[in-house]
C-alpha cells in the first residue's frame, strides 16, 4: 500500500501525541481499592447500625470519611497514599465526630450539650471503636486490606438506690452525676480532659428500690475530681425532696478494675413523704439537683 508524505507525517504526529498522553496519565495520583473488615471477635457485643471510617493522610490534611451500611465492612476506593485510621459506630444521634480536619491524635467523639453554658451534657450513645496508628499504604495498584477490631469504649454503669420507702409518694426521680467527660479521643484511647454534669433517669425496680443505667465517655483525669450523684424526687404533694451522694470511690474502683459495666449500690435509707391523696405513684423523670449529703456503703 502506498502512503503519501502528508499521511505519513500525520501518523507520526498522532503516535507521538498518544505516547505523550500515556506518560502524563501515569503522573496523576490513582485510587486504590481498600477492603475494610470490621472484626467483632474482640467485642462483648455488636451493633446493628452504620460504621464510620476516617482515614488521616500521613502528610496532613482533612480526613477522608467513609460510611458502611454493613457492620462487617466492604470495599472502597481511596486515593494513593499512606493513612492512619479510626473507626466508630454511627450511634443513634447523640454522638458527634470532631477533629476530622485536624490531626489523627485530635480526632474526638463527643456528645452535645443540654444548655447554653455547655456544662450539662446529653448521655452519649454506646461507642465501639478502634484505631490504626502505624499507617496503611494505598499504592493504587494492588488491593489492600484493613482489619479493624471495634470494642466497647464507653462504660455503662447502673446506680441502684435501696431502702427508699413510700415510693408511691413520688412522681419521679431525676439523677445527675458530676465530673464526667464530654468526649473520647479515639486515637489515644482516653477520655477528653474536661468536666461536665450528665443527666440520666431513675426508674422503680422494686418496692423500695430504684435503678438507673447511664453511659459515659469516662472520668476527668486531670487532678482529683469528685463524682457527686445528685437526686431530685418530685413528690405527689407538689414539693421536691433532694439529696446528694459522693460516689467517687466506687467510680474509681470500677475504673481501676477496667470494668465496662458495674453497679453503684447506695443504701439511701430515706422515707418519701406519703401523698395527701391517692396518686399514680412513681413515674419517669425530671431534671434536678440535690443538697443533702449521704454516705455511701459499698
Amino acid at each position: 500500500m502506498k502512503v503519501n508524505r502528508f499521511t505519513a507525517i500525520m501518523m507520526i504526529l498522532v503516535s507521538a501525541v498518544s505516547c505523550q498522553h500515556k506518560d502524563l496519565c501515569y503522573d496523576h495520583p490513582h485510587n486504590g481499592k481498600l477492603r475494610v473488615v470490621f472484626d467483632w471477635t474482640k467485642a462483648s457485643g455488636t451493633v446493628d447500625e452504620n460504621m464510620e471510617l476516617f482515614l488521616f493522610p500521613d502528610g496532613g490534611g482533612p480526613a477522608l470519611h467513609y460510611q458502611f451500611y454493613n457492620m462487617s465492612g466492604g470495599v472502597i476506593e481511596v486515593p494513593a497514599g499512606v493513612y492512619r485510621a479510626v473507626c466508630a459506630n454511627a450511634g443513634a444521634g447523640a454522638n458527634r465526630f470532631e477533629g476530622t480536619s485536624a490531626s489523627y491524635g485530635e480526632f474526638k467523639v463527643t456528645t452535645r450539650a443540654v444548655n447554653k453554658a455547655g456544662d450539662i451534657i446529653v448521655e452519649p450513645d454506646m461507642l465501639y471503636s478502634d484505631h490504626l496508628g502505624d499507617g496503611i499504604d494505598i499504592d493504587g495498584v494492588s488491593e489492600q486490606t484493613l482489619v479493624m477490631y471495634p470494642v466497647q469504649k464507653t462504660p455503662r454503669y447502673t446506680v441502684i438506690l435501696r431502702n427508699v420507702r413510700n415510693l408511691n409518694g413520688a412522681k419521679s426521680c431525676a439523677a445527675s452525676l458530676s465530673n464526667l467527660s464530654c468526649g473520647y479521643l479515639a486515637a489515644l484511647d482516653e477520655a477528653y480532659d474536661d468536666s461536665h454534669i450528665q443527666n440520666f433517669d431513675m426508674s422503680r425496680s422494686g418496692e423500695t428500690e430504684l435503678e438507673g443505667p447511664f453511659i459515659f465517655f469516662g472520668h476527668r483525669h486531670g487532678g482529683q475530681r469528685a463524682h457527686i450523684l445528685m437526686l431530685d424526687f418530685a413528690l405527689q404533694n407538689g414539693s421536691d425532696m433532694t439529696c446528694t451522694v459522693d460516689v467517687t470511690e466506687r467510680m474509681a474502683e470500677l475504673a481501676r478494675e477496667g470494668c465496662m459495666t458495674g453497679d453503684i449500690i447506695i443504701d439511701l435509707n430515706i422515707d418519701i413523704p406519703k401523698p395527701i391523696s391517692n396518686g399514680s405513684g412513681f413515674q419517669p423523670t425530671v431534671d434536678g439537683w440535690g443538697n443533702e449529703e449521704i454516705n455511701i456503703n459499698n
